[in-house]
């Protein structure tokens, strides 16, 4: 299912109305954007007709009048209109916030507002660096506090081995922001591991034109977990160096003998060393 957030945005940004559901406390936080039939266009629930009661609220909804309804679950959602440009500023905010803090959140807070009317406030809470999930107070009204992004860091792996591959798939795919710096002639072979993980590629012709110049572009920043599984890793380190990262590590090839990092060193498959990789760098 198609990611909610840049489809909204999308929907927005030409001119539509898109409607967004989101559920009201619990554990359980999600949300998605809904067609006036009420059936999910993009989102994270699975299964027609968990809007089916929505139906007959969403034809005449007018955008900024929030309101309250019960799904077939019995799970409690709200639902508004989104339109306008008021609304494309806000959501393209959220929407960088996704994409480039570090860790960001939507904090929605529904409460009672005269006789029959709610109030909606939403508020994007993001980060730059390292981040927990806010400790909220109790508020009058219902909150929901939904992750758009799930604020584990950003890892950037520089390499051109399996390693390299395998420990920027797992990590993306568990969340991690992930950035796999290698070489052009192995491209070809990064590109397959999208197939399991979705993470940024950059490439140079070797690893001698990886300057300080290229290296201010590639947007490190305090806090960033480092990875180097290259051969000439250790001429990158002069730059790497410079950066205060939250975990540095050298492994494969550019690891000193008898000293790689992770939980296990001496496992026979890159897969197995890209686990204990990952699992080492979030316990630090």
């Amino acid at each position: 299912m198609q990611s909610w957030l840049p489809f909204l945005v999308s929907e927005l940004s030409n001119g539509g109305e898109p409607v967004l559901a989101q559920t009201l406390n619990g554990s359980d936080v999600r949300a998605a954007v809904l067609d006036r039939e009420g059936k999910v266009q993009a989102g994270d629930w699975r299964g027609s007709g968990i809007f089916r009661g929505a139906r007959k609220y969403i034809g005449d909804m007018a955008p900024g009048e929030p309101l309250v309804a019960v799904a077939p679950d019995g799970r409690r959602f709200l639902l508004e209109k989104q339109a306008g440009e008021r609304a494309l500023a806000f959501w393209k905010e959220a929407l960088d916030g996704q994409e480039e803090a570090w860790a960001a959140w939507l904090l929605t807070v529904a409460s009672p507002c005269g006789e029959g009317d709610l109030r909606v406030a939403r508020h994007i809470l993001a980060a730059r660096g390292p981040w927990t999930a806010p400790r909220l107070p109790a508020a009058d009204g219902e909150l929901s506090l939904l992750p758009l992004n799930p604020g584990l860091g950003r890892l950037f792996v520089f390499g051109d081995d399996e390693l390299a591959f395998e420990a920027a798939a797992l990590g993306a795919r568990i969340g991690l922001k992930v950035t796999l710096v290698t070489v052009k002639s192995r491209m070809s072979e990064a590109e397959s591991f999208r197939s399991v993980g979705a993470f940024s590629l950059l490439s140079f012709p070797d690893w001698k034109s990886l300057d300080s110049a290229a290296f201010a572009g590639l947007g490190l920043k305090i806090g960033v977990l480092i990875l180097v599984t290259a051969a000439g890793g250790g001429e990158l380190m002069t730059e790497i160096s410079k950066v205060e990262a939250g975990w540095l590590g050298l492994a494969g090839a550019a690891a000193p003998p008898g000293s790689e990092p992770g939980l296990f060193p001496s496992a026979l498959t890159p897969a197995q060393r890209a686990l204990g990789l990952i699992t080492q760098m979030l316990g630090a």
